[in-house]
């Protein structure tokens, strides 16, 4: 019995002296969960205190955008063969010349206010988009987009999605344009 009440009594020490890992760790998770807010309360101050003193991010949070000018006017050249209408005209030139845009602008402009129900479509071949059908000599018989090949200033007219009329210059678009 006196082994019995040894043994019981050796046992009762290894609980009592058993390392408690909650104590010690109940300290640090506290310690670190109050760093952790100390560090977020500052940074919020700081980020108050910066957006309250910055004029400039209040300039462009009040400035009012620009109205959109949506155009339907100008279409890149691939897209010559596919539009949604019966009877159109499309003229190709570069734009890249203030000179020659101001100049087919007012032939545009004139052929739109006198009244015709044929729209136009501009082509800038300046642009990146249009270089592939940029070329030194030009198709005149063009019956798809593939076969395309623009050298200058021209206007084709198409019907139903097929090509009526091939016109290049300046003085042939004009005089086709005043035909209305």
């Amino acid at each position: 019995m006196a082994k019995n009440r040894q043994y019981r009594r050796k046992m009762h020490e290894k609980v009592d002296s058993m390392p408690s890992s909650f104590d010690g760790n109940f300290k640090q998770i506290f310690i670190v969960a109050l760093v952790v807010a100390v560090v977020l309360v500052a940074f919020y101050f700081i980020t108050v205190y910066i957006l309250s003193h910055d004029t400039s991010t209040s300039d462009i949070i009040n400035a009012k955008p620009a109205e959109a000018d949506i155009q339907y006017q100008e279409i890149l050249a691939g897209n010559s063969f596919s539009i949604d209408k019966d009877h159109y005209y499309v003229l190709y030139y570069d734009m890249s010349s203030d000179e020659a845009k101001s100049t087919y602008t007012n032939m545009i402009t004139t052929y739109e206010d006198m009244g015709t129900q044929v729209p136009i479509y501009t082509v800038d071949m300046s642009s990146a988009f249009n270089k592939k059908y940029v070329s030194d000599t030009s198709n005149d018989s063009v019956d798809d987009l593939s076969d395309l090949k623009i050298s200058g200033p021209t206007l084709i007219e198409f019907e139903d999605g097929d090509v009526v009329h091939y016109i290049e210059g300046q003085e042939a678009i004009q005089e086709k344009l005043n035909e209305g």
